[in-house]
């Protein structure tokens, strides 16, 4: 017969001298207890018919509900015979010292024979540390193991089994090692490596915002304007007085023509020759008057309106004056039209 049969038949044999008449005995009463019987005597018949995966998880809840001497006794007998060596032969070490304590010679006689007939086929993992670094830590199936317990061949399942290193600023390593019955295995942990810090990936600046020039104050364009208003003015005013001046020649000279040649009759050929001279440069300097008169006033009237429509001028809002300027021509003369609205 095939030893896994053998070990599952003597546990069926060993439940049913220890277990027979004690299992309605529970420590304690209430809402868990009832539950914990219920899953108990569920875990009793699922072993009896050798359904030991379905039979364990009953008895580890029942044992966590509402822990008993011999719930604990069925669970390492259900562990026995699932193969998971090591976890039964932990559950019978504690079963024995509650048989101990409660005063249970046949389940404590139970225990001690599985113990005995465990600790020589038990599968044993060693883990060994190489030059651990600061605040490393090992675990095994994530239980932690300790720096004492390493190098020491530790009973396991037997089955397959996952060790991890970490330490700070190392690089996590981990391994798997499946572990044959009734063998012993052995894992390595070599030295952690450095963790590589990671590069940080440059962020590209946005492009600059370029924001044009702010326009000069108010007051700076007006005090521009100003000036200029005075200097096209004072151009217009000096317009005007060579107007008059040259008007004034103008008279002048149609006097001497008159004197020259009194009621436009000339005496003689010299007094026409002098009074048509006379005439002449007369008309030559009335034209150049008028001309002058044009322009003066122009400049002046455009001087003015540059001067009282500059920001900061008192009365004047910007916007609120639209100025029309234009030479005016009549009949023998001429003259500047000025025009605006407000």
């Amino acid at each position: 017969m095939p030893r896994r049969s053998t070990r599952r038949t003597l546990a069926g044999l060993t439940l049913a001298l220890v277990l027979a008449g004690s299992g309605a005995a529970r420590a304690q009463s209430g809402p868990d207890a009832a539950g914990a019987q219920a899953l108990f005597e569920q875990g009793k018949a699922l072993m009896a018919a050798g359904k030991y995966d379905e039979a364990c998880p009953k008895l580890e809840d029942s044992q966590r509900l509402d822990p008993g001497g011999g719930t604990l006794l069925a669970l390492a007998l259900c562990h026995e015979a699932e193969g998971r060596t090591a976890t039964a032969w932990a559950d019978f070490n504690l079963a024995l010292s509650a048989a101990r304590k409660d005063g249970r010679a046949d389940r404590e006689k139970a225990a001690q024979e599985h113990i005995h007939a465990l600790e020589p086929v038990l599968s044993r993992l060693t883990i060994t540390v190489a030059r651990p670094a600061a605040d490393q830590r090992v675990t095994r199936d994530g239980t932690i193991v300790g720096a004492a317990e390493w190098g020491t061949p530790l009973p396991l399942d037997p089955g397959a089994h996952r060790v991890e290193a970490v330490a700070p600023g190392k690089t996590t390593w981990s391994t798997s090692v499946s572990v044959p019955p009734q063998a012993s295995a052995e894992v390595q942990v070599p030295p952690l490596e450095d963790a590589v810090a990671a590069v940080p990936v440059p962020v590209p600046l946005p492009p600059p915002v370029v924001h044009p020039p702010p326009p000069p104050p108010a007051e700076s364009r007006g005090g521009t304007q100003v000036v200029l208003g005075l200097v096209v003015g004072g151009a217009g005013v000096a317009g005007l007085a060579a107007g008059a001046v040259l008007g004034l020649e103008s008279l002048s000279h149609w006097s001497a023509a008159k004197n020259a040649c009194p009621s436009l009759i000339c005496p003689t050929t010299a007094a026409s020759t002098t009074g048509q001279q006379a005439s002449n440069d007369a008309k030559t300097t009335a034209d150049m008057s008028t001309v002058a008169f044009i322009a003066g006033g122009v400049l002046l009237a455009t001087g003015a309106v540059i001067f009282f429509t500059a920001p900061g001028r008192s009365g004047t809002r910007e916007g609120a004056a639209a100025w029309q300027l234009a030479p005016l021509v009549v009949r023998d003369g001429g003259g500047l039209a000025l025009g605006g609205a407000l």
